[in-house]
């Protein structure tokens, strides 16, 4: 039986099939219009790979979909959500909780007028008449945040309530009403409510795109196997225990998963990860070998106090538009943020597209062949890349085309470079010693250049690299995440059994939703958090064992040493303000397979010379990926065409093919 994971990107959407021992990828096209149209797409080439006859064939030996979408990241970054209406606690009506006067959500998530202040002793015709004044004025969806409900959740569901009895689900001006306590436990009353809007804001068009697919898996291709979501905390969980907030940027989180997976497998500590895809470039960094977590964090620059993984990104990819800026004698190459997406997509692909783009520069550049693009299964046209470059980038810059081209890559490799930089210096490291992971579909192509402007001299390329989201997702265990207020309790026997009580039952919660998923419930793991201020207000979050959290002494001591006070403080001056746990389903990972080194001699894959307008003084060498063996050497300047992607060694740079098949650089 088969196992598939898919992850939608801006530009193309990347699968990988599984039975265990074999690892089969595939790219289509994304359809922003219809995601499960390129999700059943990616399925049908999957089916043609592996020899089905069609799709429906193929379902009926899978055991296990696993799908990331950036649905919910699209809608945020776009601002492209339904008006959403907010209640929140009387004189906060701008501040929303924060150290601002005036909160960042404001004219972007929301408007000033569909905001409104409950007194603290409001009734149901305060409520009502407010929630009538927010419908009469426009409003889809209905958040309601108070403050202080992290700990008591009593009036938020009071204010539920009365909208849902005012307007029931059977009535024409039924309205979705969404407590904050509902999608966040967090004691910062800022992030609760940012969280309550951002789910609000982005939970429609999730919820129609993946109820369809389920739909038409279940219905219209009979599938009976399960199908599962990916989070952003790097695991999966099924379609009905999936909130819209849990899937924002769940894709480049994969990506990070897989370096932590590669990372651990080579035995690396210290890598930076890049990813570059067709719209955006993301950096994160791993510290032996692990994700580096921040707190707080944001969601497309909304901050949370929420710990994440240091991921940043620009929007830069394959298809940013190319525009030269300044005046005469001063003119410089712009990149983005605009994108040509996947339709029309870049000049070169001959669908429409007018604007140049960077793909139109690596073509023109002769990095990329026109002619086994994708493997050959979609040809560019070069000559509209070029004349596109000419007319509207070299000639209002009055220089060459392959100049041009020159200060274009160099240009998208600086941008890279600098966002590097600017992790660098937040996180107080010295990247220059770190392994440079470069994967997505653009990754390969950007590796080397950026990894000389930042000063790193290794780096890793992969067989999987144009898939590596996908593959962070094939493993990736379930996960579900659950959280629990516990009301501001102090640190005390007497409450040390109802923290255990509290324990079983989202212990009990988690093998429930399980077995709704069809997931057998054997061998959970658990991890614990809890969450604590101390008497002078600072929260802070500490990891919690079992027994820990039995032994109400060893918690107050772990938790005083994490707020930074004596040991020996009082369990009244620590309270408890939320347990979360994570009850994890480890889930069967692929096999990377390891093969026997053989000669350096890589003249067998060799398929001819291409001049290249970048990265090298003369002609590069051109190599068939899929041909290349495990230790054959490869001198720079070279191009490395494969089914998927293209991978690039400038001049100055070795590659070595290890016994994994991927590709170790350094520089000479």
């Amino acid at each position: 039986m088969w196992i598939v994971d898919i992850d939608v990107g801006g530009t193309l959407t990347d699968g990988i099939f599984t039975n265990g021992e074999q690892v089969l990828s595939a790219k289509v096209d994304t359809t922003p219009h219809d995601l499960t149209v390129c999700l059943f797409d990616c399925l049908a080439q999957g089916a043609i790979r592996l020899g089905f006859a069609d799709t429906p064939a193929f379902l009926e030996h899978i055991d296990l979909i696993r799908w990331s979408t950036t649905i919910t990241s699209n809608v945020l970054a776009e601002l492209r959500g339904p008006r959403i209406g907010l209640l929140v606690s009387k004189n906060h009506e701008r501040d929303l909780y924060g150290a601002d006067p005036r909160s960042s959500i404001l004219n972007r998530l929301l408007a000033d007028k569909d905001i409104i202040g409950l007194n603290g002793s409001f009734d149901a015709a305060q409520v009502t008449n407010a929630a009538r004044a927010l419908l009469e004025g426009g409003v889809r969806r209905i958040c309601v945040s108070l403050k202080d409900s992290h700990r008591n959740p009593a009036a938020e569901l009071e204010v539920k309530s009365a909208i849902d009895l005012q307007y029931p689900d059977h009535f024409l001006g039924s309205v979705p009403v969404l407590a904050g306590s509902d999608i966040s436990k967090s004691s910062d009353d800022r992030t609760r409510t940012y969280c309550a809007v951002i789910n609000a804001y982005t939970h429609g068009a999730l919820a129609a795109t993946l109820f369809k697919a389920e739909d038409e898996l279940r219905q219209s291709s009979q599938y009976a196997g399960t199908f599962l979501v990916s989070h952003i905390n790097g695991g999966v969980a099924g379609i009905a225990k999936t909130k819209a907030i849990d899937t924002i940027e769940s894709g480049p989180i994969l990506g990070i998963h897989a370096s932590v997976f590669f990372a651990q497998l080579y035995g690396l500590k210290d890598v930076v990860a890049m990813d570059i895809g067709g719209t955006t470039a993301k950096i994160s960094v791993l510290k032996n070998g692990l994700p580096i977590n921040r707190k707080p964090s944001d969601f497309f620059g909304i901050p949370v106090e929420i710990s994440l993984p240091d991921l940043r990104s620009i929007a830069l990819g394959g298809g940013s538009v190319v525009k030269p800026i300044g005046s005469d004698g001063n003119r410089k190459i712009e990149l983005g943020p605009e994108s040509m997406g996947s339709f029309p997509g870049p000049a070169c692909y001959a669908l429409g597209g007018d604007q140049p783009t960077l793909t139109d520069a690596f073509v023109t550049a002769g990095l990329i062949n026109p002619e086994f693009f994708l493997g050959g299964a979609k040809p560019l046209d070069r000559a509209l890349a070029h004349s596109v470059i000419e007319n509207q980038v070299a000639k209002p810059m009055n220089i060459s085309a392959d100049e041009a081209c020159r200060l274009i890559i160099s240009r998208a490799f600086e941008l890279v470079a600098d966002l590097m930089a600017t992790a660098a210096k937040d996180l107080r490291q010295d990247l220059s010693k770190h392994t440079l992971f470069a994967y997505g579909g653009n990754g390969s192509l950007f590796a080397c250049g950026v990894a000389e402007k930042a000063g790193i001299k290794h780096v890793q390329l992969f067989a999987l690299g144009p898939v590596f989201s996908a593959f962070g997702s094939s493993v990736s265990d379930i996960c579900h995440v659950y959280e629990r207020g516990l009301a501001h309790i102090a640190t005390s026997d007497e409450n040390a059994s109802s923290l255990q009580t509290i324990l079983q039952e989202m212990k009990a919660e988690g093998t429930k939703d399980l077995l709704g998923e069809g997931i057998k419930p054997e061998a959970l793991t658990y991890e614990i958090e809890i969450e604590a201020s101390g008497s002078a207000g600072k929260s802070i979050v500490i990891p919690c064992s079992e027994s820990m959290l039995a032994n109400p002494k060893e918690l107050q001591s772990a938790l005083a040493s994490a707020l930074g006070t004596a040991a020996t403080t009082s369990a009244k001056d620590i309270f408890l303000e939320l347990m979360r746990v994570r009850v994890k389903k480890p889930m069967s990972k692929p096999h990377v397979a390891e093969r026997a080194l053989k000669s350096e001699d890589s003249s067998h894959a060799r398929t001819g010379t291409r001049r290249i307008l970048w990265g090298s003084s003369g002609d590069a060498q051109v190599y068939r990926w899929e041909a290349l063996e495990p230790g054959n050497r490869v001198v720079g300047p070279a191009i490395l065409e494969g089914i998927n992607t293209t991978y690039f060694v400038p001049e100055g740079w070795t590659m070595i093919v290890d016994r994994f098949g991927n590709g170790a650089l350094n520089k000479r």
